[in-house]
């Protein structure tokens, strides 16, 4: 398999023209839609201007670039039309007479404006600078019977750095002028398109980039499962549906988090995929840190807890949390939501769940500042490997990453970062001790800091919770079991019995429902007893014995029976019960069934 290089599929302008073209497989519905307006556009009057708007990651810059190259494929246009593309961070242009300068300065690389810098720089720097300029750019334009498209990423960081002089002039500049015209892109609303008194209120046309559909999805992972030989995805795309919409769901359809996952997950050998996220979620620091420090710090408590959560929270949980009322947390949430860090999500009650609009801003937050809980940094991977595997798959997965630590090649992030995030899924305590032994054994191979961080496996913890408890310290031991990741029903039932010995009811209860949940009738009857006896729920206990009867237990049909002749005073149902424990052959359900029938 060739090197999986995300900082080149995550940054497209280190791509060929011909390896993004042939990779440009979405987004094909507004491409056609742009290039046809680009083609038919004869530019003899000023013509339509355009910003396309989406998160990052959405594939904005992909597509200015797949334009430009589309007019430099196509010999009529190319003749006559220049496309300029400007790269995402042009720090420089933050007045409009910059944004001419850095147009002559892409515009003498063609024939015919070899010399349009020099007779820039002989204009005289005064206060119709800007002014001349572009009347110089424009001539030469004519002169040459040349017209050029502005392709700019980023468009709105540039605009806040203009003042508000230079925003009227350069919408004078797009009414008057038919030399020129522009197609932005943005990650952001851009509040001097929406606002009444802005120079540019509702100038552009808005085109939104949402997340990808179902169908697009499926076409960018044969294309992925194509450039990295896996013949698999093919089966999946064209089989499994289900698991592809899990995908898409997971990561909101956006192309660059879609392409990051998947590249994750087929790294299977070299094992480098860890190494190349740190160098894009380096990138992105200054940006999103930026992001954070913008916002008050009521703002950023709850940005924390819902990037940390990682699933959508709801307003009752953040202010828990943050120990606010509901009502000033709500008022924060609809500033967050305006200004497109948090969305809402809608559900069937009146409270509406929230996360972070931005997964990949998500993914970031976890490993910046997941602490020291190291299943917080890959909570995100493991909901992918969740969605996307069947238990046999994880199996499969995880020993091919032993297979690789075995080998020694994967990197050390690689090699840390996938066994936690596996050891967090269902699969097997055998794989997932083996996994963490290779792993451990890899790390301290490359002497690497990560061992250090490395939690032990499911069967290490059961080893030393049973020497805690042989100890006699029930502290120590339901602190071990707590710490383990996949519990199994003995898990749960000795969790549940050690907080009983500490008097925590609530706990115990917990322990036990899990237990229950996995259809064990023991931890049925333990739930009802619980309830029946210390925590007086009686409705509860009803309904966990009767779970339990339907597993033939026979405590629970002798507790039922004594809990509606006692509590419920049912003598009907209490005889049903007693009889049947009867026939379990319990000695006291005869003489409690003989007690009923004297006394009632």
């Amino acid at each position: 398999m060739s090197r999986i290089n995300l900082p080149q599929i995550y940054n497209p302008h280190n791509q060929t023209p011909q390896e993004l073209i042939a990779n440009f497989v979405v987004r094909l519905g507004i491409f056609k839609e742009l290039f046809d307006d680009i083609k038919a556009s004869k530019m003899k009057y000023p013509e339509q201007q355009y910003i396309i708007q989406g998160l990052r990651g959405q594939g904005k810059t992909t597509l200015l670039l797949r334009l430009a190259y589309e007019i430099e494929n196509d010999n009529k246009l190319s003749k006559w039309l220049i496309p300029i593309v400007f790269s995402e961070e042009q720090h420089r242009v933050r007045k409009l007479y910059k944004l001419w300068e850095l147009t002559a300065e892409c515009l003498q690389e063609y024939e015919g404006f070899t010399e349009i810098v020099l007779e820039m720089q002989k204009i005289n720097d005064d206060d119709d600078y800007e002014i001349n300029c572009f009347q110089l750019l424009e001539n030469r334009l004519k002169k040459s019977k040349k017209k050029i498209i502005l392709f700019i990423d980023n468009i709105n960081d540039m605009f806040d750095k203009f003042t508000k002089k230079d925003h009227h002039r350069l919408r004078e500049v797009l009414i008057e002028s038919c030399e020129l015209r522009i197609i932005g892109a943005s990650a952001s609303c851009m509040e001097f398109h929406y606002k009444y008194d802005e120079p540019f209120y509702e100038f552009f046309r808005i085109l939104k980039l949402k997340g990808l559909s179902l169908e697009e999805t499926k076409k960018l992972l044969l294309k992925l499962g194509e450039n990295y030989k896996r013949d698999r995805v093919r089966k999946i795309v064209e089989e499994q549906s289900g698991r592809i919409e899990s995908l898409r769901r997971i990561t909101d359809g956006v192309i660059r988090t879609i392409v990051l996952l998947f590249g994750i997950f087929v790294d299977e050998e070299e094992g480098n995929a860890f190494v190349d996220l740190e160098d894009i979620l380096d990138k992105v620091t200054l940006l999103y840190k930026d992001r954070m420090d913008h916002l008050s710090a009521q703002q950023q408590e709850i940005v924390d807890f819902i990037a940390l959560s990682w699933d959508a929270v709801s307003t009752k949980e953040i202010a828990i949390k943050s120990k606010e009322d509901s009502k000033s947390v709500s008022s924060q949430l609809k500033v967050l939501i305006k200004h497109n860090i948090i969305e809402q999500q809608k559900t069937n009650t009146k409270n509406n769940l929230y996360r972070l609009s931005e997964r990949f801003f998500n993914i970031w937050y976890l490993m910046r500042h997941g602490g020291k809980k190291e299943e917080n940094k890959v909570k995100w991977l493991v909901e992918f490997l969740q969605e996307w595997c069947d238990e046999d798959t994880l199996a499969t997965r995880a020993n091919i990453h032993i297979k690789a630590l075995k080998k020694g090649n994967i990197h050390e992030k690689q090699a840390y970062y996938m066994t936690e995030a596996l050891a967090l899924c269902s699969i097997d305590r055998t794989l997932q001790h083996e996994m963490k032994k290779q792993t451990r054994l890899h790390l301290s191979n490359k002497h690497s800091d990560l061992l250090k961080n490395l939690q032990p496996s499911d069967i290490e913890l059961k080893q030393s919770a049973i020497k805690s408890m042989n100890k006699k310290d029930i502290n120590q031991f339901i602190g071990k079991v707590e710490k383990i990741r996949n519990k199994d029903v003995d898990d749960w039932k000795a969790l549940g019995k050690a907080y009983i010995n500490q008097q925590n009811y609530h706990e115990a209860a917990k322990s036990f429902e899990k237990a229950a949940e996995k259809g064990d009738a023991v931890a049925m009857f333990s739930l009802a007893v619980l309830y029946h006896i210390e925590l007086k729920d009686f409705k509860k206990a009803e309904k966990h014995y009767l779970m339990a009867v339907e597993k033939e237990h026979a405590g629970a049909m002798f507790n039922l029976a004594i809990l509606y002749e006692i509590e419920f005073k049912n003598f009907e149902k209490a005889e049903k019960y007693y009889l049947l424990a009867v026939e379990k052959e319990i000695p006291e359900a005869m003489h409690y069934l003989a007690n009923l029938y004297r006394f009632e």
